[in-house]
């Protein structure tokens, strides 16, 4: 018996961190690396290692491919496999010193850190519980009905959507945006305004790499959504926060020497607040965006969850200056990981917009930009929006009445026209935090409202999502969180 199957024998163990096969290879590669097995030492045939081992000779084939992949070995017609002869002393002591030594890597970049800072580690998933917000109600989307449109876009139009499209998206499915945005929103644009992204954040993350340099000053509502805040830290931005009062964000604190390169605002529905920008409050904006030479990025988040009368016209939709840039996202109406947003451009950022957009990632997948053009085309976008919105405006009724009957003492509602979630006040003086520490370990998920805050003026309070959940699960949700209030 051979030295080297001697000691795999006796030495190497399967582990069940990693495949047999990388096992195998791994050890394999340290014998030789060591000079324990030395160049030009015959390799045991695989049938031999197989048995030897009690593995799959499959297993062993895969492990010495590799090592001859590597140079580390060599196959000889006729002879067998050998240690490859090329390997030279210089190179095994390489090896060995890279193995000993603690290798140092360099840090990761400024910008990733503050990602890591601002990462939300805990994502919504389809168990989610009350009242954990940005789920929707996945049991009322017509799955079997996009399956068939999927389906049928595959055996129809396969070849030509296995190619690269438009890097602006399916061409139909931005013809029904624009009519969408038209009909809801007051838009004005056209379909080749219409840049298709994987969802709104990348669609923030394109903006930001267009439009802003290193250092820049990008003005913000405060409180806001996490995700505006990643894009700034990557993008290396200086995030000036504003307040929000019950018109939306308040401009009057704004200094004309403030060098502002953009406004990044949510006009429609502020998160996680819920308020709505007033009508003059946008004029405002638009006027004061104008004296700063400055864009506007809008992300119109909960636009399309409006129950207190129509939806409120965009600010693209009144905008003079073609200096709005919006920012529009499926995630909310159909499903999250259909990963499928929108940007609406000003014509002469169009091309630097298609630009950037090819050298990220090309296009969001084309067969389901296909298949959502046939869900408008048929009919079933709008009808589904229909049904959600009135399913959301009852259970958002629901637990607002529950609250304000029930929990009137403790909390406060804060007045919203609509959305999938609310944001409630604590009537005393209570760490948020803690509260909902204590409230999760007890399976009630819900948001501390503080933590959304940049400035050091903040409220105290909860944000609870109420779209994903009936009746049953609310209830079951809101004794929980009485039990806590009252202790």
């Amino acid at each position: 018996m051979g030295i080297l199957l001697s000691r795999l024998i006796h030495d190497w163990k399967p582990t069940a961190t990693r495949p047999v096969y990388k096992s195998l290879y791994q050890y394999l590669r340290e014998c030789i690396h060591s000079g324990e097995v030395v160049a030009g030492s015959i390799i045991p045939a695989s049938r031999k290692l197989a048995v030897a081992l009690s593995i799959s000779r499959n297993t062993v084939n895969q492990a010495i491919e590799m090592l001859v992949s590597d140079g580390l070995l060599e196959s000889r017609p006729g002879a067998g496999t050998f240690v490859s002869s090329g390997l030279d002393e210089t190179v095994l002591k390489n090896a060995r010193l890279i193995q000993e030594q603690d290798a140092k890597t360099p840090a990761i970049s400024h910008r990733a850190t503050e990602w890591l800072n601002v990462h939300r580690s805990k994502k919504v998933g389809l168990n989610a519980k009350a009242f954990a917000p940005g789920k929707p109600a996945l049991d009322r989307f017509p799955f079997d009905i996009w399956a068939r449109l999927l389906s049928r876009r595959w055996r129809l139009s396969g070849p030509s959507l296995a190619m690269a499209e438009d890097v602006k998206g399916y061409d139909l499915l931005r013809q029904h945006i624009a009519r969408h945005l038209q009909a809801s929103r007051g838009g004005q644009c056209d379909p080749d305004q219409i840049i298709i992204t994987s969802g709104a954040q990348q669609g923030l993350d394109i903006i930001a790499r267009v439009l802003w340099e290193e250092g820049d000053v990008i003005v913000t509502d405060d409180p806001s959504f996490p995700g505006i805040s990643g894009v700034l830290s990557g993008a290396g931005v200086r995030q000036l926060t504003l307040p929000i009062d019950d018109e939306g964000i308040c401009l009057e604190g704004l200094e004309q020497d403030h060098k502002i390169k953009s406004f990044l605002v949510t006009p429609s529905r502020n998160y996680p607040l819920g308020v709505s920008l007033s009508l003059a409050r946008r004029m405002e904006l638009l006027k004061t965006a104008r004296a700063h030479e400055a864009w506007v990025v809008e992300d119109d988040f909960d636009c399309d969850f409006r129950f207190d009368g129509p939806p409120l016209s965009s600010l693209q939709s009144v905008d003079g200056d073609g200096r709005v840039i919006y920012v529009g996202t499926f995630s909310r109406i159909l499903f999250p990981a259909l990963r499928l947003g929108f940007i609406v451009a000003p014509k002469q950022l169009v091309p630097t917009f298609e630009a950037a957009k090819s050298f990220m990632d090309g296009h969001a997948s084309i067969v389901h930009q296909a298949a959502l053009a046939d869900f408008f085309e048929e009919g079933y976008f709008h009808s589904h929006l229909r049904r959600m919105k009135k399913l959301y405006q009852t259970r958002r009724a629901f637990l607002v009445d529950w609250i304000s009957r029930d929990l009137n003492d403790d909390l406060y509602v804060m007045p919203s026209d609509g959305g999938l979630h609310i944001c409630v006040l604590f009537k005393q003086q209570r760490n948020d935090v803690t509260f909902a520490q204590k409230l999760a370990e007890n399976g009630v998920i819900v948001r501390p409202l503080s933590p959304f805050y940049k400035r050091e003026k903040k409220k105290f309070g909860l944000v609870m999502g109420f779209a994903g959940y009936d009746e049953e699960e609310l209830v079951k949700a809101l004794v929980i969180v009485k039990k806590y209030l009252n202790l």
